[in-house]
C-alpha cells in the first residue's frame, strides 16, 4: 500500500478475484462443494480422547407422506418406500386413516394417509421399485332423507 485509501480496495479487489478463480477451478474439476467439518471438544471437563463418528447419521424410522389420489369410484394411496417390498409392509385402515409401516433395508418407514370412506374388503395392492399403491373403492355417499 502507497498510502492511499483506494490501494486497501484495489488489494481486496485483487483477493477476492484470487478466490472467485480458485472457487471456479475448483467447480470445473469436479470436486465436491461441499466439504465436511467435526467439531472436537476436550478439556479437563472432557476426558479422553476424540472419538470417529459414523459418516451417517442412524435414525430410527422416517416418516413419508402418502399422496391420496381419487380416481373414478376409488381412491388410491401412493407412498415412496425405497428398498421395501411388499412382503415387508404391513398396512392397518382405522376409521378413515391407513397406517402404512413398512421395514426398510437400512431404516422403517411409516406414513399415514387420510381417506374417504372405503370399502375395505376391496383393498388392492402392489409394491414394486419401492412405490407402495394401494387402492380402494369407495363407499357411495348415502345423504339423510329430511322430513
Amino acid at each position: 500500500m502507497n498510502g492511499y485509501p483506494r490501494d486497501m480496495f484495489d488489494e481486496m479487489d485483487e483477493i477476492f478475484g484470487r478466490l472467485f478463480s480458485r472457487m471456479h477451478e475448483d467447480m470445473m474439476a469436479g470436486e465436491p462443494a461441499v466439504y465436511g467439518y467435526r467439531i472436537v471438544i476436550q478439556g479437563p471437563d472432557y476426558p479422553g480422547s476424540a472419538q470417529e463418528t459414523p459418516p451417517a447419521i442412524e435414525r430410527a424410522s422416517a416418516t413419508r407422506k402418502a399422496e391420496v389420489h381419487r380416481v373414478g369410484d376409488e381412491v388410491m394411496v401412493i407412498a415412496e418406500l425405497p428398498g421395501t417390498t411388499l412382503d415387508a409392509v404391513r398396512l392397518d385402515l382405522k376409521g378413515q386413516t391407513l397406517f402404512i409401516d413398512a421395514n426398510g433395508p437400512e431404516i422403517p418407514y411409516h406414513a399415514t394417509a387420510d381417506l374417504p370412506p372405503v370399502d375395505e374388503g376391496s383393498m388392492q395392492t402392489s409394491c414394486r421399485n419401492g412405490v407402495l399403491e394401494v387402492t380402494f373403492r369407495i363407499l357411495p355417499h348415502n345423504p339423510e332423507k329430511s322430513g
